[in-house]
């Protein structure tokens, strides 16, 4: 089965085809006619070319199955970055092109990683000195070591090219097992690589996510996004209450979460936007303090965040305010919660 319907995501896991041309154009550089590998698996390639149509990740997992046993290659993921387009991820790549920084390249990442597939989920970890992009898989869903690896070296030359090759990453921590020839990875990421992490995490330094990159072009960016949105509200099918929280978490971390920012995101009014949480049984209030109250809980469970990093992480102004309202949900203090949960 192939999506092609200017791809709706439903709860099938599907990734956006023309990553599959990417994986096919690596595999024709090895010597091997993809086409073959293409018709065995049932996938019409004149899908690749079609900006809208998705793959179902059972296919890609073939499909990288094939590109492993046919050159021989436990490190194929790798190359497959050198074969991705402006044009591979649909606006997104053009954003992340002229994004401020790396930061602000991680939050669309975030935002909109759905578009490329949604067997993950991304992630920004934020640590004192340095922060990491995780891609975390969704219980339940599958994916090939070899996609993980391809969307690492992806994320890592799209930092170096547009910083000029300013901006490394710090290590690499992967769940794959280590593969008989680990070489490739050391050698394109110049770094030290874990493997059997339980992860997927690249760090960078604080200091190196915050560089502003040369292309950097705002007015584009932000254009690029609105394109972006369209076609992200396209192809998603999960409910209204669930972008928004998605939004809210994105926001929370520049502070408080701004009802008509949030709004703005969406290209609709502030009430338009009320009307519609209130339609599934929720509303912009609800969504912040429950996204908080899960938030919450999660961030306690690190050790090396401060009470006061998690109340600002968690939009708090004022910590006092944090612990008010953590005592409101779990009837302890942030504090106390931290030692009963998390004893040294």
């Amino acid at each position: 089965m192939t999506l092609k319907d200017k791809g709706k995501l439903t709860d099938e896991s599907t990734t956006i085809a023309s990553w599959a041309l990417a994986v096919c154009r690596t595999i024709d550089s090895t010597g091997v006619d993809s086409q073959h590998i293409l018709n065995e698996l049932g996938i019409d390639k004149a899908l690749l070319h079609d900006p809208n149509a998705r793959l179902l990740t059972q296919q890609m997992t073939q499909l990288w199955r094939r590109a492993v046993t046919t050159s021989g290659d436990e490190a194929i993921g790798l190359k497959v970055a050198n074969f991705v387009q402006p044009t591979s991820f649909n606006a997104l790549s053009f954003s992340l092109l002229v994004s401020e920084s790396l930061e602000d390249a991680w939050s669309r990442i975030k935002r909109y990683y759905t578009i490329i597939s949604n067997v993950l989920e991304m992630d920004i970890e934020r640590g004192e000195c340095e922060s990491a992009l995780c891609f975390n898989k969704i219980m339940g869903n599958h994916y090939a070591d070899e996609a993980i690896d391809a969307f690492m070296a992806t994320s890592y030359l799209m930092a170096l090219q547009t910083s000029h090759g300013q901006i490394t990453p710090i290590r690499l921590e992967l769940e794959r097992r280590e593969p008989f020839d680990s070489q490739p990875f050391s050698t394109l990421f110049c770094c030290p690589v874990k493997f059997s992490a339980g992860h997927n995490k690249i760090f960078y330094s604080n200091r190196d996510l915050g560089l502003p990159f040369p292309s950097a072009n705002r007015e584009l960016a932000l254009k690029n996004d609105e394109a972006i949105q369209a076609y992200f509200q396209s192809i998603v099918s999960q409910p209204f209450s669930q972008r928004v929280s998605k939004e809210i978490s994105i926001a929370m971390t520049l502070g408080n979460p701004d009802r008509d920012a949030i709004a703005k995101a969406f290209h609709m009014s502030s009430r338009n936007l009320q009307r519609k949480l209130r339609e599934e049984g929720t509303s912009f209030s609800e969504q912040v303090e429950q996204l908080r109250k899960d938030l919450a809980q999660k961030y306690l469970a690190t050790p090396q965040l401060s009470m006061l990093e998690i109340a600002f992480r968690l939009g708090f102004k004022d910590p006092s305010n944090f612990t008010r309202a953590f005592k409101r949900w779990y009837g302890v203090s942030p504090l106390q919660y931290r030692q009963k949960n998390n004893p040294k």
